[in-house]
């Protein structure tokens, strides 16, 4: 063959390999659940907040976690250890954590505002609200007030998720007895974005309807919700691997590809909430990370648009990726949602007591 011929060749399969590599489907969006209402002994509220049940003499009674954080309990304020967590999320790819929110209810109001949004816009990864007052709230006028004067504090702020250039925010509600109905949604809605302007919203909804789990009716006629997800498998079916996961995703996702809105779905690495429901305790092995990659692989299947990651460090559920002393490797989860986006983990250095 010519040179001219053979370089003609080699150029077709270079400009070829380009083109698929452009043209792959990316990975979507991880946003991890984040946790930061802990209290210590030293933090703002003087006592063991979520770690324990009580202290004497200032140490605990009876731990509330079935293991330790690598670095120890640690209060939600303390600086170092959310830059910290937010380092970590972003050695693993983690693109937003949705912070569990309950304005003065706890110390993740002053959290959220003070520490984790100034320490978000340091790193690649961004913060949004999960405003669990959603399913708690006693007034929708209230809910509406206190929602619309958080995000005017923070929604225009570096550290801010945004998803099709509106601020993220996530609506917590259980699945049985959710507070929230199409219409108090809709009175919320109306009410928040009058003052703060258009919001992208995410609705968590799941129902149990006809002998099967689904987006309700009622719902995919709601105007204005951008995304419907659900925050977790364990709390309507005790199901974890991924042939059980596949269609039970794939049949919660066809109600929402009936709207026009976005789907989220969960991922669990392990759970074990034996130490605060005795009684209805329900373990998930993580069997080494391999309950995780079929969480994702189920998702993925699914189609969803974003991938929940439930969570980065709820460890009273025992559904924590966050570094615990009590794994061989500490980083295990880590290192796995790296591998999704093709890198490699490396820790970085751990906050100074």
């Amino acid at each position: 063959m010519p040179r001219v011929l053979r370089f003609f060749g080699l150029w077709l399969a270079t400009l070829a390999g380009l083109s698929a590599a452009e043209t792959a489907t990316p990975h979507p969006p991880v946003w991890a659940f984040y946790y930061a209402w802990y209290d210590t002994p030293t933090g703002p509220n003087g006592r063991w907040s979520f770690w324990a049940d009580k202290q004497v003499a200032g140490q605990p009674t009876r731990w509330r976690i079935p293991a330790q954080p690598l670095v120890g309990a640690y209060d939600s304020t303390d600086a170092a250890t959310v830059a910290w967590h937010l380092q970590l999320a972003d050695a693993a790819g983690l693109d937003a954590f949705l912070v569990s929110w309950w304005g003065v209810a706890n110390v993740s109001g002053q959290a959220f505002e003070k520490v984790i949004l100034p320490a978000a816009a340091k790193t690649n990864v961004k913060v949004a609200l999960n405003c669990e007052l959603a399913q708690f709230h006693t007034e929708v006028p209230r809910l509406a007030e206190q929602l619309s004067a958080v995000l005017l504090r923070t929604k225009d702020q570096p550290g801010y998720l945004r998803r099709d250039g509106k601020p993220v925010v996530y609506l917590y509600q259980v699945p049985f007895a959710p507070k929230l109905t199409p219409a108090t949604f809709t009175e919320l809605r109306t009410a928040v974005e009058k003052q703060v302007g258009p919001l992208w919203w995410a609705m968590d909804k799941i129902a149990f309807q006809k002998g099967t789990y689904v987006l309700p009716s009622a719902w995919q006629q709601t105007a204005g919700i951008d995304a419907f997800g659900f925050y977790g498998t364990f709390s309507v079916k005790r199901i974890s691997t991924e042939a059980e996961l596949t269609p039970f995703f794939k049949h919660y996702a066809q109600g929402v590809r009936q709207t026009k809105a976005q789907l989220l779905l969960p991922m669990h690495p392990a759970l074990d909430n034996s130490r605060i429901q005795p009684d209805s305790a329900y373990v998930i092995p993580g069997q080494a990370g391999a309950t995780l990659q079929g969480y994702h692989q189920a998702a993925l299947a699914a189609g969803a648009d974003v991938l929940l990651l439930t969570s980065f460090n709820e460890w009273m559920e025992g559904t924590m990726v966050e570094p615990s002393a009590d794994w061989p490797d500490p980083y295990q989860y880590l290192r796995i949602i790296a591998g999704w986006k093709g890198r490699s983990f490396v820790p970085p250095a751990k906050p100074a007591k």
